[in-house]
């Protein structure tokens, strides 16, 4: 869980690299940011879609269910009171994030995709949904890493405020 501000502001040493992936995407993209609702949130499924077709991993079984959940929310974008956010490349969108309000203070965000060959794509859509969507939270919930080492240390370098325990229940 995250200081949204921080997320926002990116201030201090320990954000340096966040700020220069963002610095070099400005200067080399002619991008924009635009608020997610019903009528562009299928345009992040494609999206999504073509982020699978893209990805390394050998075994994407994990990822096509969450493809499918993906899909199930942008048929039910308002109803279920999601916010969202993208960017976009020359009008094509390579980035996004979406979620849900967990509390007064604190946004859960489900899902942040971005190609990963677009230097800054993640930093930027990162901050740029924080800041456009989200700054009237305090707290924003990254939720966890699935287990991916990399995607930990990729969460972990945002320096969170906290971690929350995970548990698992089952039936005795």
């Amino acid at each position: 869980v995250y200081n949204a501000e921080d997320l926002i502001n990116l201030r201090g040493k320990k954000y340096q690299p966040k700020r220069n992936h963002i610095s070099f995407f400005e200067k080399n993209y002619h991008w924009t940011y635009e608020s997610m609702n019903g009528k562009n949130v299928h345009e992040c499924v494609e999206m999504s879609e073509n982020w699978l077709y893209q990805s390394a991993h050998t075994d994407k079984t994990d990822l096509e269910d969450e493809l499918k959940i993906i899909r199930r929310v942008a048929e039910n974008f308002d109803a279920l009171q999601y916010k969202g956010g993208l960017i976009r490349i020359d009008g094509e969108v390579i980035a996004y994030a979406m979620g849900e309000e967990l509390t007064e203070d604190m946004f859960c965000v489900h899902f942040e995709k971005a190609y990963p060959g677009i230097r800054g794509a993640y930093p930027i859509i990162n901050r740029e949904f924080v800041k456009n969507e989200l700054s009237s939270y305090r707290y924003i919930n990254r939720e966890d890493d699935v287990g991916s080492e990399n995607l930990r240390k990729a969460k972990l370098s945002y320096y969170p405020e906290f971690l929350i325990d995970e548990y698992e229940a089952g039936l005795i």
